[in-house]
C-alpha cells in the first residue's frame, strides 16, 4: 500500500503543516525520536454481507467505548461485539467520503467520519498485543487503512485540522492514547449532533484532572500541554489561555478562583503549561492461554 499523507494532497494548507509541525515538536518532548520505525497494520477483512450504510451506523464504536475500554474498567469479553467492531474497522478502511461521497452530504458528516476513524483506530492500536511495547508517539505514526488509502492517527488529526481550522475543540476528540490526555468520548460522533457533542466533550475535558491547575497563593495558572495540539487559537499565551477558558471551561468554583486570583484578563498570574502523563491509556489484551492437553505440565 502507498503512504498517502492528506496534507500532501493539499499543497496550500499552511494550517495542516503548522499542526503537523506542532505535533512533531510535542512528540520530540516525549521521546518519540527514540522509537523504532512505525509498523504497518494489515488491512482488516470484513464479511461481504456486513457493509452497512455510512455515516449512519456507528453502533459498534459506541459499544466499544461504552464497555470496558477505559481505565479502571474490567473489559467484558463479547465475541459478537468484538466481531462487529472488527467489521466496523474494515468498513471504515474501505468506505468513506472519498470513495462514497454520496453518503456524506455535509461537512459535519465528513468531520464525524474522520473523528470516529481516529477514535476507532486508537482503540484498535491500543488493544493490539503486537504493539504492547510501543509508546503512544509511535502508535500515532503507525500506518492504518482509512477510506481506501493509508494514513495514520497523526495524518487523520492533520486532515481534520485542515478541514475545520475554525474549530479547535475537535482536537479534544483526538487523544491517540495518552493516559493524561483528554478522555475518550462515551459514544461515537455523529454529523447531525456534532456541535452538541463538541460542547459535551469540552465540558468533560475542562473537568478532567490535570487539564486546569491553579496555584492561587503563587499566582500561577496552568493548562494541559495537550492544548499545544489545538489549532485555531491565538498565538500569544494570555489570549490563548483566555480563549481556552471560554472553549474548555473548568468547573465553576475553579473558574471563579481563576478570576479572583488572576483577574479577568489573567494579568496577575503566570501562565504555564501543566505536565501530562504520556503513558499509555489502553493496555493490550493478553493472548489467550492454551489449555494443557492431557493434564501434563511442562
Amino acid at each position: 500500500m502507498r503512504n498517502l499523507d492528506p496534507l500532501q494532497r493539499r499543497p496550500g494548507s499552511r494550517l495542516g503543516r503548522r499542526f503537523a509541525a506542532r505535533a512533531a515538536a510535542l512528540a520530540i518532548v516525549v521521546g518519540c525520536s527514540q522509537q523504532q520505525p512505525p509498523p504497518r497494520l494489515p488491512l482488516p477483512v470484513a464479511a461481504q454481507a456486513w457493509i452497512p450504510a455510512l455515516p449512519a451506523t456507528h453502533e459498534p464504536l459506541s459499544a466499544a467505548l461504552a464497555v470496558g475500554d477505559l481505565p479502571g474498567q474490567s473489559r467484558t469479553s463479547s465475541k459478537a461485539r468484538d466481531d462487529a467492531f472488527r467489521d466496523y474497522l474494515a468498513t471504515l478502511s474501505r468506505n468513506g467520503p472519498v470513495s462514497r461521497p454520496e453518503l456524506f452530504p455535509t461537512g459535519d458528516d465528513v468531520l464525524a467520519y474522520l473523528v470516529d476513524a481516529h477514535i476507532a483506530w486508537t482503540l484498535a492500536l491500543g488493544r493490539n498485543p503486537e504493539f504492547a511495547g510501543l509508546a503512544v508517539a509511535a502508535l500515532r505514526e503507525t500506518q492504518i487503512p482509512v477510506d481506501g488509502r493509508t494514513t495514520s492517527l497523526a495524518g487523520l488529526a492533520a486532515e481534520i485540522a485542515a478541514r475545520a481550522p475554525w474549530e479547535p475543540r475537535l482536537a479534544l476528540f483526538l487523544n491517540p492514547g495518552w493516559h493524561g490526555g483528554p478522555p475518550l468520548p462515551s459514544t461515537a460522533v455523529e454529523g447531525r449532533s456534532l456541535e452538541w457533542q463538541l460542547s459535551l466533550q469540552a465540558e468533560r475535558c475542562g473537568k478532567a484532572p490535570g487539564f486546569w491547575s491553579l496555584d492561587a497563593a503563587n499566582k500561577k495558572l496552568g493548562v494541559s500541554v495537550y492544548t499545544e495540539l489545538m489549532w485555531g487559537l491565538p498565538l500569544d499565551r494570555p489570549s490563548r489561555v483566555r480563549r481556552l477558558l471560554e472553549l474548555v471551561p473548568p468547573p465553576k468554583p475553579l473558574l471563579d478562583g481563576v478570576v479572583a486570583a488572576c483577574g479577568a484578563a489573567l494579568q496577575h498570574c503566570d501562565l504555564t503549561l501543566a505536565p501530562m502523563d504520556f503513558g499509555r491509556l489502553l493496555t493490550p489484551e493478553p493472548p489467550p492461554q492454551r489449555s494443557d492437553i492431557g493434564g501434563r505440565r511442562p
